[in-house]
């Protein structure tokens, strides 16, 4: 499936460009401890969590074939093969750091876990959309809902928390559904908010 319009195609996505996804959100997701090397590996963890076993997995890019961004989706049912690069990749830090990955991953689960409840079986969900230049996570987004509607997917479904830019979603014809607070990662100067939203296709 290949789309081009203006010198942009959307295309499936290539592992190739997982590095370039994860540099644009390491500066957000690094965890409070750890070296520069750490804080990478748990990041690029977050965004294998992301990444499906299935076709729902794509890029844009400019006519250079520079990655302007990238969007994963999930269905029901639907899994991820990072653990098995988790336990591998994870035995070269030292246990206290191994722990804040722990901490990623049950919060990871947790939040999957509540918005796939949601979902009925004709439903998917963006589990993460980066964008590498201003506009582009827009671009990707409509084309990829484009091709969903006509697939025959009734709703998207995404969930999102404080640490993002979680107001862009409401901006953008997405309907909030569920606001909660995560306690583990909450201090009493903040309430962590976690919020699931969702979208008509």
């Amino acid at each position: 499936m290949n789309m081009t319009e203006n010198g942009l195609r959307l295309a499936p996505f290539s592992m190739q460009q997982l590095p370039l996804v994860v540099d644009v959100v390491v500066p957000l997701w690094s965890p409070p401890v750890g070296d520069a090397e750490f804080k990478r590996f748990n990041v690029e963890y977050i965004v294998r969590n992301n990444i499906a076993e299935n076709d729902y997995r794509f890029e844009l890019t400019d006519a250079d074939g520079t990655l302007l961004a990238a969007a994963f989706l999930a269905r029901k049912g639907d899994v991820s093969s990072v653990d098995a690069w988790y336990e591998r990749e994870s035995q070269r830090f030292p246990e206290e750091w191994q722990a804040a990955s722990g901490m990623s991953r049950t919060y990871l689960a947790l939040m999957d876990e509540r918005t796939l409840s949601l979902m009925n079986r004709d439903d998917i969900k963006l589990s993460l959309f980066v964008s590498r230049k201003a506009g582009a996570g827009s671009l990707i987004l409509d084309r990829i809902c484009g091709r969903l509607r006509s697939e025959g997917w009734k709703k998207l479904y995404l969930w999102t928390d404080c640490d993002c830019n979680w107001q862009w979603y409401g901006k953008h014809g997405f309907t909030l559904v569920q606001e909660d607070s995560y306690g583990p990662f909450s201090s009493e100067r903040r309430d962590y908010k976690t919020y699931i939203f969702t979208k008509g296709l």
